[in-house]
């Protein structure tokens, strides 16, 4: 009787234990970590020639157009169909 007592007890304890979770790299080293990526991403990139700048200008005008079209284009929708 006594045997099946413990048991029980030990069962208890075992799941009441918590299990540390391994910690990971701490702040600084992290902070460390993105500087040093940053400062390799600024010493590979290079500025534009015109004529790719220019592109650049012309392709994202163009997206923000597109996309400013197609709000508009829905407000108008929307406006039409709640007057009717």
């Amino acid at each position: 009787m006594e045997e099946s007592h413990e048991s029980k007890h030990q069962e208890k304890s075992s799941h009441k234990t918590k299990v540390e979770k391994p910690k990971g790299p701490g702040i600084f080293s992290r902070f460390k970590g993105k500087l040093s990526q940053y400062k390799r991403v600024v010493s590979i990139a290079r500025k534009p020639e015109k004529e790719e700048f220019v592109s650049s200008v012309k392709i994202t005008g163009t997206g923000i157009l597109l996309v400013g079209a197609i709000g508009f284009i829905i407000f108008l929708l929307y406006f039409l169909v709640r007057s009717l």
